[in-house]
């Protein structure tokens, strides 16, 4: 599967959808791959908005900046150059399907790390929450890098 355009969908794309793009980004960086790009989008993202302030300190914790990212509402242009398209839960999965048409190329993180269940949410939780949803991000994306892009790392 030749990967380019990764379209990343989360509900209002301020909390794990950011954190999953960081971490992808990260881990292609680390892989010298940067002819992959990795586009979050909300499904309800209203006006845009910075991201939630617990998950700020847990990117910030480890490394990664997102003082300038505001949220983007997705849109049907969004998914004519995506060769995949990546959500958070299976909800999103089923609303980006039915509410896009898209029959392929949409699948859960989990799903491309091998993995059945739902991530995580720790929206109004503890910052133990966010930070252990942040390893969990992290462990998927990189079992999923591992599986459906394995062909560009030589």
């Amino acid at each position: 599967m030749d990967i380019k355009n990764i379209l990343l969908i989360s509900t209002d794309n301020t909390s794990r959808g950011v954190m999953v793009e960081a971490v992808l980004n990260r881990l292609l960086l680390e892989r010298g791959i940067t002819d992959v790009k990795v586009r979050p989008r909300g499904l309800v993202v209203l006006f845009p908005e910075p991201v939630n302030s617990k998950a700020a300190l847990v990117l910030e914790n480890n490394g990664i900046s997102c003082s300038d990212y505001q949220s983007i509402q997705v849109t049907p242009e969004d998914f004519e150059d995506c060769d995949l398209v990546i959500t958070i839960s299976e909800e999103q999965k089923k609303k980006v399907m039915e509410e896009y048409e898209i029959l392929s190329l949409v699948y859960t993180l989990k799903e491309l790390a091998g993995e059945q269940g739902e991530m995580l949410d720790p929206y109004g939780k503890d910052m133990i929450d966010y930070e252990y949803c942040y390893r969990e991000i992290e462990r998927l994306a990189e079992k999923s890098l591992k599986n459906i892009l394995g062909g560009l790392e030589e």
